[in-house]
């Protein structure tokens, strides 16, 4: 995540018709300012970081940034769509579907898992006092207008250039984020005070998705993925070339932790309830991979 200038503005919030406030979700006054004459708050505030050694603002920013504008809110009776993750869930036992009656993963390893989880409870509390609030917990984004890019795009990009050193048995589900957005603005509208909506895409292997991205980039593609076991074999050994080299290790534990996921991602009750719907993989991939030349990223 970058970090701007104050009154710097963002290249993604370039063009758009917005007022734009610089400031930070940790001050109450900023906060405050940010959501004084409004009706909605979207609150996207967060830092994502699966590395061993963590941003020490991660933490802050997950929990004490979700209170802040928790609390906004309430003082001004305001309502809230507070976005999570849909790995804030207990996943376990993976045979079974994950749905939204899932409890939050509050003793999740996963250190930014188990912030978001907290978040939620933040929340949660909160409506319990008046708070008009609803959360959507997002899946494993793709599509265009990724602008950093993010860290499946990084890998996407990486895969393209055959840098990715191994190929491990992983299973997610995919979602285009023009699909999560309009289900955030959805929930905003229809959403019942106090729930929450997975806003999921369909569940695809790691070989799946490898293969549709080859056949769409037309770029050489790995064969085969090994058992994520081998990834806990390897993993001590990532870490330490890590450290001789002063790069991020290309697995983590924490990266190996996201890699699980059930058989069954279930967004039927934001289907019901939002009228949230998807668009297939092959359509997300292709406008990301448009996005990625558009860049230049994939240039050789």
């Amino acid at each position: 995540m970058r970090v701007l200038e104050p009154g710097s503005r963002p290249e993604s919030l370039e063009g758009l018709d917005i007022e734009f406030i610089s400031g930070s979700v940790l001050e109450e006054d900023d906060v405050a300012r940010a959501v004084e004459g409004v009706d909605v708050v979207y609150h996207l505030a967060a830092k994502i970081d699966l590395r061993p050694k963590k941003d020490p603002m991660m933490y802050p920013i997950n929990v004490d940034g979700t209170r802040r504008v928790v609390d906004a809110c309430l003082a001004r009776g305001l309502r809230l769509v507070h976005t999570s993750s849909h790995h804030a869930l207990v996943r376990e036992p993976l045979d079974e579907p994950l749905t939204e009656d899932k409890p939050l993963a509050l003793d999740e390893k996963c250190e930014y898992h188990r912030s978001k989880a907290i978040g939620e409870t933040i929340v949660l509390d909160a409506c319990e006092r008046g708070l008009d609030a609803v959360i959507v917990n997002p899946g494993s984004m793709i599509g265009p207008y990724d602008y950093e890019p993010s860290i499946i795009g990084a890998v996407l990009i990486d895969m393209y250039f055959g840098r990715v050193p191994i190929l491990l048995h992983m299973l997610s589900d995919y979602v285009d984020v023009r699909d999560v957005a309009d289900g955030m603005i959805a929930a905003a509208d229809k959403g019942r005070r106090g729930e929450r909506y997975l806003l999921t895409g369909d569940v695809v292997p790691v070989m799946e998705m490898v293969s549709l991205y080859g056949e769409l980039t037309g770029a050489k593609m790995p064969t085969r993925a090994l058992p994520l076991w081998v990834g806990w074999v390897i993993l001590p050994f990532a870490l330490a070339g890590s450290a001789v080299t002063k790069r991020d290790p290309f697995i983590t534990p924490d990266t190996l932790r996201a890699s699980v996921s059930n058989e069954v991602v279930s967004h039927d009750k934001a289907h019901r309830e939002l009228g949230y719907s998807i668009r297939p993989l092959r359509e997300s991939l292709t406008d990301a991979i448009a996005w990625y030349r558009e860049r230049g990223w994939l240039d050789a």
